[in-house]
């Protein structure tokens, strides 16, 4: 450097486009082609200067902590200066910008209204809430089709963090939070855990359903028990099964159990035959 303070020969701001975004330092740096600067045909990509990127206050950029300096592609245009002045070889990226690229919006779509990401809807899943309106949705998207919408839409606020999987997890302007899982779904709770549902609360599974216990499990209800069995009820116990109250069986319920006083009770037809 010919001088040791930043603009002492005049402040040399830049405008180029990243060329090389991946640096074998692994530090967020990039080549990038300066206009007017490096328009010459003949100097090569390897040959271009590599540019620091500037980060913001919130990420610490120190010891391994912060926001990892990437996101820009190759083709990304951004606005710098040099920090050697006129010597121009120590350039940093303030920013990139957005632009019309052959006649596309570099803004993510999701973020200008369009939302490009279907409903394929399961089971009684609910359709997307996006009504996304310019500018009030801010959106975070990857190359590969990751998405954080955090929408600001004039009642239509709605939060969405999306997997290019298909799976995702939505809160529409109401509070409604909907979480779909496009695989398999594992839940681990440590300590205790608690579901508190003030309305009514439905499960449905298409496939075998098995409830575990190392303790011992019980059913609490201020009203009726409806067990509705297509293909029969097999009870596997080896204790006592013991009622407080009547039981009674359908018209065509045969078989036999013994009650708490070791009573062996046949029933044929719904009807009792023998208690001996």
């Amino acid at each position: 450097m010919t001088t040791k303070r930043l603009g002492e020969e005049g402040f040399r701001w830049f405008i180029g486009v990243v060329e090389n975004n991946s640096d074998p330092m692994k530090l967020g740096r990039c080549q990038i082609r300066v206009i007017n600067e490096h328009d010459d045909p003949s100097i090569q990509t390897e040959d271009l200067p590599w540019a620091f990127p500037m980060q913001n206050i919130t990420s610490a950029a120190y010891l391994g902590t912060g926001q990892a300096p990437v996101g820009l592609l190759n083709g990304s245009h951004v606005f710098g200066f040099f920090m050697d002045g006129q010597e121009k070889q120590l350039p940093i990226i303030m920013g990139p910008y957005a632009k019309m690229t052959d006649g596309t919006n570099d803004v993510p779509q999701l973020a200008i209204g369009n939302n490009i990401i279907p409903d394929e809807l399961i089971g009684p899943e609910p359709a997307s809430s996006y009504a996304a309106q310019y500018p009030y949705n801010s959106v975070l998207q990857t190359q590969s089709g990751h998405s954080v919408e955090i929408d600001d839409t004039p009642s239509q606020e709605r939060m969405r963090v999306y997997h290019t999987s298909g799976t995702y997890v939505e809160i529409n302007s109401d509070g409604r939070i909907v979480i779909k899982s496009v695989d398999n779904s594992y839940e681990i709770v440590a300590g205790d855990k608690t579901l508190y549902v003030t309305g009514d609360c439905n499960i449905q599974v298409q496939g075998d359903c098995n409830i575990t216990s190392d303790g011992e499990t019980q059913i609490t209800t201020g009203s009726g028990v409806v067990l509705d069995a297509g293909c029969g009820v097999n009870i596997i116990n080896s204790g006592n099964i013991t009622t407080d109250g009547n039981m009674s069986s359908g018209s065509g319920a045969t078989g036999s159990f013994t009650s708490s006083t070791g009573k062996i009770i046949t029933v044929q037809n719904g009807i009792v035959t023998s208690i001996y």
